[in-house]
């Protein structure tokens, strides 16, 4: 029998803005975590929220901090206790979140090598995990831009930049993505995807992250949340949420 995942992170999220209603309970276990739904379903607002970045929304949110148990059925072993952690009342920068944005937001005044080493500047002990800031500028084909400026680069080079600078968060236990790889050429990302996911299984970080390509969920071999109308209406692997998505895409293909 396959091992069961326990949930790293957990959440509730309650909010009104406008004419969305936000009302969403979800638990993220797998490595990588798709938020899937048409625009205005509250896909970017949940990602803010988790991040503290809305005050108007109430929000209850948690780290496991305890190992995740060996367990093989849906009941936790006799006496096992699993610790969390809150983070809903941490300022965002006590989270322990890596964060890119829908819109890369670069500084203007830093070339793309330190706005990838940024988070060092702020970072109690600097030393710890520099080394990221080289492994973000090889896996994301940065190396000949690290002495450019946010001005002189393409749509594609900043949202580059922006996703090196989130993978190089020094003790991030969590990576949130807004449509992480828009703009990117469809080889590249390609590319680039599996070196990402190996790179973050090797530092055991999760992601959570938001996309409209189906093609893209299914090459990541992620868990999906479906949200619709600020709620979750599936969850489950990117195959069988998305397996109606697909067979759609393909019978377009196929008539074109």
């Amino acid at each position: 029998m396959p091992e069961i995942l326990f949930p790293h992170h957990r959440f509730q999220i309650d909010a009104r803005l406008g004419a969305l209603r936000l009302a969403v309970v979800a638990e993220l276990a797998a490595p990588w975590t798709v938020l899937f739904g048409p625009s205005g379903s509250g896909k970017s607002t949940l990602l803010r929220a988790l991040c503290g970045l809305v005050p108007e929304a109430a929000v209850t949110f948690s780290r496991r901090t305890s190992p995740a148990p060996k367990i093989h059925t849906e009941d936790l072993p006799a006496g096992a206790v699993i610790h969390w952690t809150p983070l809903t009342l941490r300022p965002t920068h006590r989270r322990d979140l890596a964060y890119a944005p829908q819109h890369a937001a670069l500084f203007p005044h830093l070339s793309v090598e330190d706005n990838i080493g940024f988070p060092f500047q702020v970072c109690a002990e600097p030393t710890l995990g520099s080394h990221l800031v080289d492994e973000a500028l090889t896996l994301f084909q940065l190396h000949p831009l690290a002495n450019r400026m946010p001005k002189d680069l393409s749509g594609g080079e900043r949202r580059r930049v922006s996703l090196a600078r989130a993978f190089a968060t020094p003790d991030a236990r969590l990576m949130i993505l807004d449509e992480p790889f828009s703009g990117l050429d469809r080889t590249l990302r390609d590319q680039l995807l599996p070196r990402l996911r190996q790179a973050l299984a090797a530092r055991n970080l999760p992601v959570l992250s938001v996309t409209h390509d189906v093609d893209e969920a299914l090459l990541l071999g992620a868990e999906v949340l479906r949200l619709e109308r600020g709620e979750i209406t599936a969850q489950g692997r990117a195959e069988e949420v998305l397996g109606a998505e697909r067979a759609r895409l393909i019978d377009a293909l196929r008539a074109e």
